[in-house]
C-alpha cells in the first residue's frame, strides 16, 4: 500500500458521512450482512465513519467500519467502534475503543481522538487514521482482533510486511514553513526510527545555502512571524512512497520550497525535488539521495516506483548525492 500524505491532508475538510446515515445503511450499501446486528443497533445513526475502499465479498478481504454514534451534538462522542467482518470465515468481530485522559493502555490517547478518515488492513494489521486538527492527523494500529496496539501521530505512506510502517508525522498548520519528518516505526520492538531529513543531506545543505543568499530583512521576518531559518523549510512529497518489502526498500521524492522567505527568495531560489532511496541492512536504515532529474541517466529508470520495483539494490551500488 502506498499513498500521498499531502493528498490525505486536502481530505480532512471533508466529512466522511453527510445526513442521516445508520449503521444499517452503511452495511448495507457495501452489501454486508446485517443480521447479526441488534436492531436498535442498525438503526442508530452515525457520523465520521470509514469504510474499506471498493470493498466486494467476492475479493474474500475483510470488510472495516470505523464510526461515531450521532447523538446530534454536532460533537464526536467516544468510544470509537470498530466492526471487522471476514466474508471467508463468517467472523465477525467488533469492539469499542475509549477516549482516555490517562496513561495508553488500550484506549485512544486525547491527542488522538478524531474523526476516521481511512480504515485498511495489510499483512493482518488494520490501521484507521484519525482527523485530529486541520493540519494534523492519528494513525491506529489494531490487530485483526480488534485489539488496539499503538497510536502514533502522522499518517500511513506505507507497510514493509507485517511490523514496519512508514509514517509521515504531522506538522503545525500555522507555523511559516512546513518540513516534511518521516519515520519508521517497528510494530515489534515498539520502536520509532527517525529516518527523513537525514544527515548527512548535501542537497539540504545545498538549498540551505541559496536560502541564506537570500533571505528578508529581521523586520519582514518579525512581522511575518517567520521563523526564517535557512536549515528550515518546506519540504513535501510529489508522489507516493514506492515500497519493495521483500527487499525491505523504500523510496520517495522530496520537493523543496522557498515558501515563507519572502517574494525575493521565491523569485531567485527555485525549488528542488530529491529522490530518497531506503533500505533496511543489519537493523539499520541506510539510505541515499540523487537529483529525481539524474534518475534516468543514472539507473534507466523514469521513477522511483520503477527503480524500486526493478532495481530495489541500484541506488546503493552507486555514490549518493549525483
Amino acid at each position: 500500500m502506498t499513498r500521498c500524505f499531502a493528498a490525505l491532508l486536502l481530505a480532512v475538510a471533508i466529512p466522511a458521512a453527510v445526513g442521516a446515515e445508520t449503521l444499517g445503511s452503511v452495511l448495507q450499501s457495501h452489501h454486508v450482512p446485517a443480521g447479526r446486528f441488534p436492531e436498535p443497533d442498525l438503526a442508530q445513526p452515525i457520523t465520521s465513519w470509514a469504510a474499506s475502499d471498493g470493498w466486494a465479498a467476492s475479493d474474500g478481504t475483510p470488510f472495516l467500519l470505523a464510526y461515531y454514534i450521532d447523538d446530534g451534538s454536532q460533537s464526536l462522542r467516544p468510544p470509537l467502534r470498530v466492526i471487522r467482518y471476514d466474508p471467508a470465515s463468517q467472523d465477525l468481530r467488533r469492539t469499542d475503543i475509549p477516549e482516555t485522559s490517562a496513561l495508553f493502555h488500550g484506549q485512544i490517547p486525547m491527542d488522538c481522538f478524531g474523526s476516521a478518515l481511512v480504515i485498511g488492513e495489510d499483512h493482518g494489521l488494520i490501521h484507521v487514521e484519525m482527523h485530529v486538527t486541520p493540519s494534523a492527523v492519528c494513525l491506529l494500529f489494531l490487530s485483526p482482533r480488534l485489539t488496539l496496539r499503538k497510536a502514533l501521530p502522522g499518517g500511513l505512506l506505507g507497510m514493509l510486511g507485517d511490523n514496519l510502517a512508514v509514517v509521515q508525522e504531522g506538522e503545525i498548520h500555522s507555523a511559516s514553513v512546513l518540513p516534511m519528518h518521516i519515520v519508521v516505526y517497528d510494530l515489534r520492538r515498539d520502536r520509532l526510527t527517525a529516518v527523513y531529513p537525514p544527515a548527512p543531506n548535501p542537497y539540504r545543505r545545498q538549498f540551505s545555502r541559496a536560502l541564506q543568499a537570500h533571505m528578508p530583512s529581521d523586520d519582514w521576518c518579525m512581522t511575518q512571524n517567520a521563523e526564517c531559518n535557512p536549515d528550515n523549510f518546506d519540504s513535501d512529497l510529489t508522489g507516493n512512497v514506492a515500497v519493495n518489502e521483500a527487499a525491505k526498500v523504500f523510496a520517495f521524492e522530496a520537493r523543496y520550497d522557498a515558501g515563507g522567505f519572502g517574494d525575493e527568495a521565491q523569485k531567485q531560489v527555485q525549488p528542488l525535488t530529491v529522490a530518497y532511496v531506503y533500505r533496511l541492512r543489519n537493523g539499520r536504515w541506510e539510505h541515499r539521495e540523487f537529483l529525481s532529474q539524474r534518475l534516468m541517466g543514472l539507473f534507466g529508470v523514469e521513477t522511483v516506483d520503477e527503480l524500486v520495483a526493478r532495481k530495489p539494490q541500484a541506488a546503493f551500488e552507486t555514490p549518493a548525492a549525483q
